[in-house]
């Protein structure tokens, strides 16, 4: 359990640090692809749950990926299908980092996940696409690695949660190099009432530019927030634990009980023989009360 506030923050600048000094590097780049089908699959995932139909997901290979889905008939389906990408990415990077800080259920949530990524890339990405090679061998990967345990389920949540995050904001700067191109201007033409075809013209109007950048404002925003207060919950985060059973305790402390330890678990009702926490009405203060004349 990862229960001490230090621990938490020095693991999470350590991960920080070392992916913004490997951005670069080859690994990295493999890492970049997973989030974007994370990306894409937000995107499929809205579609679907909003009562639309998924028909693919594919990665270009430039960080960039397309999902394409036919949204349901009502109109906010679009703007939810739309917005699902940067806002779903910014959630699954918040709760993956969340859980794997708390420590709980991280071997289940490891193979559930693996689970999950084979079984969409299976179902919605193309046979031998870059889509379904990077879903595929993610998927197994983070399979395998909940079974192997609960510390390396933890790290990994971690590590996945972070790199998640991570480039979650980095995405963010898409709004300010090439905002049409962005969820944020595909939204903003919808919203103007421009068809598909108008995204092709070189002169974007004047309503599309300023409907997008309050649109990747707000987008960023969410993202950032959402981040920040899983990050802020998670780092202030304190396990608490029971009250160990009898055999833990003989375990961690053997030997007889010392007359001074016994008097503290007696003072508490606790029975210092067998452990058994006695009933209210059979406390009594110890030592008891002379009553003789």
């Amino acid at each position: 359990m990862m229960a001490e506030k230090p621990v938490k923050f020095v693991i999470f600048l350590s991960l920080i640090l070392s992916l913004v000094a490997f951005w670069d590097h080859q690994f990295t780049s493999y890492l970049k692809e997973f989030v974007v089908l994370i990306h894409e699959i937000c995107h499929a995932t809205a579609a679907l749950f909003s009562g639309g139909v998924v028909k693919g997901i594919a990665l270009h290979g430039n960080e960039g990926g397309e999902t394409i889905a036919v949204p349901a008939s009502f109109r906010g389906s679009f703007i939810l299908v739309v917005s699902a990408g940067y806002i779903g990415s910014s959630l699954v990077g918040a709760f993956l980092l969340r859980l794997g800080f708390q420590g709980r259920h991280a071997r289940q949530t490891m193979i559930l996940f693996g689970m999950f990524l084979i079984s969409v890339s299976v179902l919605y990405s193309k046979l031998g696409d870059l889509a379904y090679f990077t879903g595929i061998f993610w998927g197994v990967g983070i399979l395998v690695t909940g079974m192997l345990g609960e510390t390396i389920s933890i790290l990994s949540l971690v590590f996945l949660g972070t790199s998640i995050s991570l480039y979650s904001l980095y995405d963010l700067s898409d709004f300010a190099e090439r905002l049409t191109e962005t969820d944020a201007g595909i939204l903003a033409f919808w919203m103007a009432g421009l068809g598909p075809e108008d995204l092709q013209n070189q002169e974007v109007p004047t309503v599309v530019v300023v409907l997008g950048y309050m649109i990747a404002t707000l987008w960023s925003l969410l993202s950032i927030g959402i981040i920040f207060m899983s990050l802020r919950s998670s780092l202030s985060h304190e396990e608490t634990h029971d009250f160990p059973d009898m055999e833990e305790s003989f375990e961690r402390f053997p030997g007889d009980l010392s007359p001074e330890a016994k008097l503290w678990l007696e003072k508490r009702g606790v029975d210092p023989e067998s452990g058994i926490v006695l009933p209210p009405n059979l406390f009594q203060d110890f030592p008891p009360k002379d009553n003789s004349p």
